[in-house]
């Protein structure tokens, strides 16, 4: 998992456009994996089994670990698939998939107009699903005696990138908190500083992003 934040779905959308007497249904989904986006795809073939043409294009993951396709499942190549695929790849967005259902109306579109219907279909769906910048984090359990707690509380309340998630009450406290990777090491200078410790006695462990 990379350490930087990106971009994803906050949830799924839906649109529709008709072109030329054509019927174009979008949806866009947030997903953790191709398998996921795939079944999703199958879904859709099955609710629409007299569509002629399910398109779609997916982005998974960041970095060199990225997987992009696209699919235009019958239509003249690049005209269905490739489009949707070009919206996240554009905005960098990824875990994410649109698919565009089309039904036929009778008027050939050409490729350029048959590409576009595909392309704003997809926009809707995607503007509808809405963008969201998604901070991967890391727990981090910090424990203080109780008369630290006061000074760690007010400490924590500045902190956008902290959140807390729990907190353990025993012979002392512990804080369990999580961090946004890229901002743990100013974190651990800053609880370092309040707490008298050296900052590598804040061990983190990796969390799945929020």
């Amino acid at each position: 998992m990379a350490d930087e934040p990106y971009k994803s779905l906050g949830d799924a959308g839906e649109s529709e456009l008709v072109v030329e007497r054509s019927r174009f249904m979008g949806r866009a989904c947030p997903v953790a994996s191709v398998d996921e986006a795939l079944a999703l795809v199958a879904d859709l073939r099955r609710e629409h089994y007299d569509a002629r043409h399910v398109c779609f294009g997916l982005r998974v993951g960041v970095g060199a670990r990225a997987i992009d396709r696209s699919h235009d499942d019958g239509e003249p190549a690049r005209t269905g698939g490739f489009p949707l695929w070009q919206l996240l790849d554009g905005d960098a967005i990824t875990d994410a998939l649109i698919a565009v259902v089309r039904y036929y109306g009778g008027v050939k579109l050409g490729t350029g107009g048959l590409a576009r219907a595909y392309r704003d279909t997809g926009r809707e769906a995607l503007q509808a699903a809405g963008v969201i910048t998604i901070y991967p984090q890391v727990r981090l359990d910090v424990v203080v005696a109780y008369d630290t707690v006061g000074k760690l509380e007010h400490l924590l309340e500045g902190l956008i990138a902290v959140h807390v998630a729990d907190i353990t009450y025993a012979a002392d406290v512990t804080f369990h908190l999580n961090v946004r990777c890229i901002a743990l090491d100013a974190v651990r200078q800053r609880l370092a500083l309040l707490l008298q410790r050296p900052p590598d006695s804040f061990e983190p462990e990796r969390l799945l992003p929020a």
